[in-house]
């Protein structure tokens, strides 16, 4: 079997490297490719080209271009950010804040205007919006490409990145008869960004809550819905140490081999790099003054989000007693030596603190307690965030949430008092969110058992709605306030650039000809 994996970036490796190695262990001819390189994140083109011993590593496909690709990138972003109007994320205004910025229209600014609708009303529209996606035209570079590799199935992930241009190789596939699978990467990717806008064979999640989240959020039909589990944390249920402890304690810099908490940074979308620095600052000053002697010297290791190192590189807690920061430089999170660092800091912490991060779920599997607290500076990002929820106890979670820092003190010296009692609480939530099919039966090959059986079944063949070229004439016209706004608005600014900056040119003109005017009339 034939099978095309199609990543958004190279980042995204780290969740399918290792179905794409079983893939290829089964003898499948795997080729790998991304739509987008960005030169910000640390895991570049060369991350892929590790794995061209065992795969085919395509590089970066050819790209939408044209009108047609203006459009349904305005197109798009109207529907990513109208799913935000749904009652469920009236709780939500950072989600939906960063959906406006990111790709909503500046002609279409005026729907952030509307407080929320109803679930119908914003299900009416989504299915409006794609039905004009469905009469957009394909590129003909992309069904090219997909003609000259031929794969029997297309894998695409994520899909529900902002405004993706990856809808385009799903409906180029659909045209083509290749079976296409869309793969959800992690927890978060079905409530805090785009709409899935088109179908696909099959959705690959992780467990029957994200299943649900992809039939009430995006309307697939349940039984076009796998759950798999999380195969990106197979590794964790297998994986030791790498080193002893003392050997662990010495390269982080921790000051003895004594017990630590461990706090893992979120990305820049959950925490702000200076507001994580500020709260973990008030947070190990609560520790050394809490009631509980074991807090109040017990060693502290703050380990950055690969994606949000930047005001950690300047240690900005050298000055606090038995605090270190590690990794101290940015890393690459793909890479075999960051894994291992990650694990052992997870491995031999005595409990794990965080805001709002997959690190948390990472600890709950090695069985560690997670505690967290909920604070107004990351309000948005923690209870506003609909994956947030699952972590919670009253969800089936079992994160310990504090709603004062007193309270999340006596939590955290609970938990170390009676490690046992939390590990109860994350075996059960293991069970369910990370391997539905069993502790002891790993994702992974559940993953490629599903892929084969995608090659089995009769790819969708795309339909063109009906009266396509009305409703492509329709679309095009209500695109074109969307470029009018984005085409004026460069040249307004201009503009007044250009009368802000003449303007004491202007102002010294007038006085000296007022001046000349009182000179011809006063003798």
């Amino acid at each position: 079997m034939k099978i095309l994996f199609l990543m958004d970036s190279p980042e995204y490796l780290r969740f399918y490297d290792s179905a794409i190695e079983e893939l290829a262990r089964r003898g499948h001819e795997v080729a790998i490719a991304v739509n987008n390189q960005r030169d910000k994140k640390p895991v570049g083109i060369e991350g892929l080209r590790a794995y061209a011993d065992r795969v085919h590593v395509l590089g970066v496909v050819p790209e939408s271009v044209g009108v047609w690709s203006h459009v349904a990138y305005r197109l798009r972003g109207t529907m990513d950010f109208v799913r935000f109007l749904h009652p469920t994320f009236r709780d939500a205004p950072a989600l939906r804040a960063r959906i406006k910025r990111k790709v909503l229209p500046r002609a279409y600014y005026w729907l952030d205007a509307i407080p929320r609708l109803s679930a119908g009303s914003v299900g009416r529209i989504e299915r409006l919006l794609m039905t004009a996606e469905r009469a957009i035209p394909v590129q003909t570079s992309i069904i090219e490409f997909l003609c000259a590799h031929a794969p029997d199935v297309l894998l695409i992930s994520p899909l529900v990145a902002a405004a993706s241009d990856q809808v385009d190789w799903v409906k180029a596939a659909r045209l083509s008869g290749i079976r296409t699978g869309v793969c959800i990467a992690s927890w978060d990717n079905l409530t805090n960004k785009g709409l899935l806008r088109v179908e696909p064979d099959l959705v690959i999640v992780w467990n029957e809550a994200q299943r649900r989240e992809a039939h009430e959020y995006h309307y697939l039909p349940i039984d076009q819905v796998a759950a798999t589990g999380a195969q990106l944390f197979d590794k964790w249920f297998e994986k030791r140490p790498t080193r002893e402890r003392e050997a662990f304690c010495r390269a982080s810099g921790l000051p003895d081999s004594g017990p630590f908490v461990l706090f893992t940074g979120s990305s820049s979308f959950i925490s702000e790099s200076s507001a994580e620095v500020a709260f973990v600052r008030r947070w190990i000053a609560a520790l050394r003054t809490s009631r509980h002697p074991e807090l109040r010297e017990i060693n502290v290791l703050v380990r950055p989000h690969p994606y949000n190192f930047h005001r950690w590189a300047d240690d900005p807690v050298a000055d606090l007693p038995r605090v270190t920061v590690y990794p101290r430089r940015p890393y690459n999170p793909v890479e075999q030596s960051s894994r291992d660092d990650f694990f052992d800091s997870l491995y031999y912490c005595a409990a794990v603190v965080g805001i709002n991060t997959s690190a948390m779920i990472e600890a709950a599997i090695i069985g560690r307690p997670v505690c967290s607290m909920l604070t107004p500076e990351f309000a948005n990002t923690q209870e506003g965030t609909i994956h947030f929820r699952h972590l919670l106890p009253e969800n089936g979670g079992f994160l310990r949430i504090a709603s004062t820092v007193e309270q999340h003190v006596d939590q955290l010296g609970d938990c170390l008092r009676d490690p046992a009692a939390a590990r109860a609480e994350t075996e059960q939530f293991v069970a369910s969110f990370i391997r539905p099919h069993g502790r002891d039966r790993a994702a992974t090959p559940i993953f490629a058992d599903v892929v084969e059986h995608l090659a089995t079944i009769q790819p969708q063949r795309s339909t063109a709605p009906p009266l396509a070229p009305v409703l492509r004439g329709l679309t095009l016209i209500a695109a074109l306030p969307a470029f009018a706004v984005d085409q004026l608005r460069p040249q307004a600014l201009a503009r007044l650039r250009k009368r802000i900056n003449s303007a004491p040119r202007r102002a010294t003109k007038r006085l000296k000809k007022a001046a000349a005017r009182w000179k011809r009339l006063i003798p």
